[in-house]
């Protein structure tokens, strides 16, 4: 049997208009079937988004022959087409805005037969996002019904190696339809696409199909000159011998026939129409370009509201994240102030302690002096410094505390108490540190 470079290659090459029709009648139910999800079971857009889809084979016919396997250009081509069909039918009918679908999360365990209509509307969005080798072997397996040994010639592959492409690319697709909210198993996924994926194509479709598309792939070629009018005579046979250059009929024979501009477009377009079964109207053919027209200003116009979406969504994406960020600082103050509330708690229980050690000295024996009434100062013996507090000298903050204090006979000191203090943290680590100094006594006449 002919793969479909081969048909395609004698289509293009050879002008074999059979091998078309081959063609089409292999991938008409595929195209109809992967159009139909994308419309949303609309059976006329299906129709057309597959009449066009062959239209534009044909014409790429050229481009095209180097492919082996048509089935991943065809998917693709369909999604591209059914879209801008859709979009196309919702601008007319409506005018509204479009509406995006949310697809929210199942998380309960699947375990039953997979619902149909949950994974038609997500289903090519998903086939499309797998890599065209996992793409090919699911449309050739499940959308084409080939066996294993099938697909392993149509992918110059063993059985056994066809099967486990299918089996892991089956696993991909099942992963990227639990991200859109369908949980399955495998099993169950290749079950359903074996059974619902791919639905026959209305009847006389693909006629219809052939013959529209090589009627279009022939006038793009320029194989045929369209004639809509004119008399017999001097312009009549101008157009005869236009006819004979590009259709390589004789110019004699085609004079000899004596008939009007007007019947020798109906010839040619009946010459075509024999092959596959119908006539080709100039009236359709006006009417395809001037939606083909009209699609691609669509086109456009959702290119430029795409880049506004897009647009809105980063702006809105800036939006959350500076919340986000303001969240963060407020949880960033409150630990801050959490942290100094603590800390302030851990002074006052340090000035606490170091006061209760202090107070027992309070009660002094003997007389108290003032250093100017001293006949000898106290001489300082050891002197330790201030501890400078963690968190004061992280943050780079400097203060003073001024200390009251005795020296007594000994040279020890008592009744250390700060008379001011720029931070407590400081007052604490003063009091700490003076507290332990030691002193050569003074002397008052001579005691």
């Amino acid at each position: 049997m002919n793969d479909d470079a081969e048909l395609l290659r004698r289509y293009f090459e050879e002008g074999v208009d059979g091998a078309f029709a081959e063609l089409v009648r292999r991938h008409v139910d595929l195209v109809y079937s992967a159009a139909l999800r994308q419309v949303n079971g609309d059976t006329h857009l299906a129709a057309d988004a597959t009449q066009i889809v062959f239209s534009d084979l044909a014409r790429k016919a050229g481009a095209l022959v180097g492919h082996r396997v048509l089935a991943g250009w065809l998917f693709t081509s369909t999604r591209f087409a059914a879209a801008k069909l859709v979009r196309g039918e919702s601008r007319r009918r409506t005018r509204e805005q479009e509406v995006q679908q949310m697809h929210e999360m199942i998380h309960e365990d699947f375990s039953g037969p997979l619902d149909w209509e949950q994974v038609r509307p997500v289903l090519d969005d998903a086939l499309a996002e797998l890599a065209a080798s996992d793409r090919e072997a699911i449309l050739l397996r499940f959308f084409q019904g080939r066996d294993f040994a099938g697909v392993g010639a149509s992918l110059d592959l063993a059985p056994n190696t066809a099967r486990m492409r299918v089996e892991r690319a089956l696993e991909k697709l099942r992963r990227l339809l639990v991200r859109r909210g369908i949980t399955s198993t495998s099993a169950a996924l290749g079950a359903a696409l074996a059974s619902q994926a791919v639905l026959a194509a209305p009847a006389g479709l693909s006629i219809t199909v052939t013959g529209l598309a090589l009627a279009g792939g022939a006038l793009t070629a320029g194989a045929v000159t369209a004639v809509t009018t004119g008399t017999v005579g001097a312009t009549g046979a101008g157009a005869t011998a236009t006819w004979a250059a590009t259709s390589g009929v004789s110019a004699t024979a085609l004079t000899l026939m004596g008939v009007t501009k007007l019947q020798l477009g109906i010839a040619g377009a009946l010459a075509v129409a024999g092959v596959i079964g119908f006539s080709v109207q100039a009236e359709r053919a006006a009417k395809l370009r001037e939606e083909a027209a009209w699609l691609r200003q669509q086109g456009q116009e959702l290119a430029a509201l795409q880049e506004t979406n897009a647009q809105r969504a980063r702006a809105m994406a800036e939006i959350a994240d500076l919340q986000r960020n303001q969240g963060i600082l407020a949880q960033l103050k409150e630990e801050v102030a959490a942290h100094h509330s603590r800390a302030r708690a851990v002074q006052a229980a340090r000035l606490s302690s170091l006061s209760a050690r202090v107070a027992p000295s309070m009660a002094l024996n003997g007389a108290v002096f003032d250093l100017a009434n001293l006949n000898t100062r106290p001489k300082p013996v050891f002197q330790a410094r201030p501890r400078y507090p963690a968190e004061l000298r992280s943050a780079g903050t400097s203060g003073e505390v001024v200390v009251d204090f005795v020296v007594n006979e000994k040279g020890e000191v008592q009744n250390a108490f700060a008379l001011r203090a720029t931070h407590p943290a400081f007052e604490v680590a003063a009091l700490e540190a003076v507290s332990s100094w030691k002193w050569e006594a003074g002397q008052k006449n001579g005691a």
